[in-house]
C-alpha cells in the first residue's frame, strides 16, 4: 500500500468512521458518505499529512477513491516526494 492509500485509508475510518471494507478504488466519495463539508475536510487534512496541495476537483463527489489516491501519488512524484 502506498504512503498515499495508507494516509487516505486512515483519514476515511479515524476521521469520518468509514468502515475499511466500503474503501475501494472504485467507491465514489459521495458512496462513503461524504457531504461537501467533509469533501473540504478531508482535502485539508490529506493536504496536511502529504505534504502536497490537494485541488478540490480531487476530492468531488463524484471522485473514486482510486481516482484521489492516483492524483495525489502523481502530484507527490512530481513534487519528489516518496
Amino acid at each position: 500500500m502506498s504512503p498515499v492509500q495508507t494516509a487516505v485509508t486512515a483519514v476515511l475510518t479515524e476521521k469520518f468512521e468509514v468502515s475499511p471494507e466500503r474503501i475501494r478504488p472504485e467507491a465514489t466519495l459521495e458512496s462513503l458518505d461524504l457531504d461537501s463539508l467533509a469533501l473540504a475536510e478531508l482535502g485539508l487534512l490529506l493536504q496536511e499529512q502529504l505534504g502536497v496541495r490537494v485541488e478540490e476537483d480531487a476530492t468531488a463527489k463524484r471522485s473514486t477513491v482510486g481516482e484521489l489516491v492516483a492524483a495525489l501519488n502523481a502530484k507527490r512524484a512530481r513534487q519528489g516526494i516518496s
